[in-house]
C-alpha cells in the first residue's frame, strides 16, 4: 500500500513538471510572436533607426512661400486716373461733370471716353439674343438732387423735411454728389420688356449674362448683393465702367470698387 501511495506521488509530480515545461514554452513563444507584429502606439516610446538623409532626398519643411500668378497680382493702374472717379456716401465728388454723348440713338448720355465700349457691350448683349434697355446712365448734379430732396419732401408731407427726413431719404436716393450715375460711367441696364429697377420681375438670366460678360468690355457690376454692406446698394442692373484690366481682376476677385481703390492707398 505504501509502495502504491510512492508511485502515484511520483507520477503526480513527473506530470506536474511536464505541464510547467509545456507552459514555459509557449509563453516564450507567444512573447515572441508579439514583439513580432508590435503595431506602434502613440502610449509608446519606440526607438526607430533613422537613415541620414542624403543631398538626394532632403524635404525643407519650411519651404519659401511661393509667390502669386501674375494673374492675382492687383492690375499696375492710376487710381487717379477718370475711370476710377468714387462717388458715395464717403466720397462725395461735389459738381463733378465730364463730358457725355448720347447713347447710340437714347435720350440718355454717358461719358464719351467710354461710350463706344458700352456700345460694344450692349451689342453682344444682343447678339447672345438679349434686348437690353438702357433704363438710366448719366444725371447729373441737379437732377440728383431734385430727386433727393424730393424723396425727403415726401416723407415729411405734409411738414417740411427736417434732418431726419433727409436721413432717411439718403437710405432710397444717393445725396447729390454721391451717386455713381453722376460720374457719367454707370449706367442702369435692364430687359427691354422689363424696364421697371425691379430684380423679381426681370430676366435673371439677362442679369447673369451681363454679370458674367461685363468684364471683357471693361464694366464691372457696381452693387453686387455680397457687397451691400460696404456700398449700401444691390442693384444686380447697374454696371460701371473701369476698363478692361480692372474690370477683370474686380469681378474675378469678387469685389466691388470700394475695395478696389482701397487697395492703392
Amino acid at each position: 500500500m505504501k509502495t502504491r501511495h510512492i508511485l502515484m506521488a511520483f507520477a503526480f509530480i513527473l506530470l506536474t513538471s511536464f505541464l510547467l515545461i509545456i507552459i514555459f514554452s509557449r509563453s516564450s513563444e507567444e512573447r515572441a510572436l508579439a514583439q513580432d507584429n508590435a503595431v506602434p502606439d502613440a502610449g509608446l516610446n519606440i526607438t526607430v533607426d533613422t537613415p541620414a538623409p542624403s543631398s538626394e532626398s532632403v524635404i525643407d519643411v519650411n519651404p519659401a512661400p511661393t509667390k502669386k500668378p501674375i494673374a492675382d497680382e492687383k492690375p499696375d493702374i492710376d487710381i487717379s486716373s477718370w475711370e476710377y472717379i468714387l462717388a458715395n456716401s464717403e466720397h462725395n465728388i461735389g459738381k463733378y461733370a465730364p463730358t457725355v454723348v448720347a447713347i447710340e440713338d437714347t435720350a440718355q448720355f454717358f461719358d464719351e471716353r467710354a461710350v463706344d465700349a458700352l456700345v460694344d457691350f450692349l451689342n453682344a448683349a444682343r447678339a447672345a439674343g438679349y434686348t437690353p434697355y438702357i433704363n438710366t446712365a448719366y444725371r447729373p448734379y441737379s437732377t440728383q438732387e431734385y430727386y433727393y430732396n424730393g424723396k425727403a419732401s415726401q416723407l415729411s408731407w405734409p411738414d417740411y423735411p427736417d434732418a431726419e427726413d433727409y436721413a432717411a431719404a439718403a437710405l432710397l436716393v444717393a445725396p447729390p454728389g454721391t451717386s455713381d450715375h453722376q460720374t457719367g460711367l454707370g449706367v442702369d441696364i435692364t430687359d427691354k420688356y422689363y424696364s421697371s429697377l425691379d430684380a423679381s420681375q426681370m430676366n435673371s438670366e439677362f442679369l447673369d449674362w451681363l454679370a458674367d460678360n461685363c468684364a471683357q468690355y471693361g464694366f464691372i457690376l457696381r452693387y453686387p448683393s455680397l457687397r451691400k454692406t460696404i456700398t449700401g446698394w444691390d442693384e444686380p442692373w447697374h454696371f460701371r465702367y473701369v476698363g478692361v484690366e480692372a474690370a477683370e481682376y474686380i469681378m474675378k476677385n469678387n469685389l466691388c470698387l470700394e475695395q478696389f481703390v482701397e487697395m492703392y492707398k
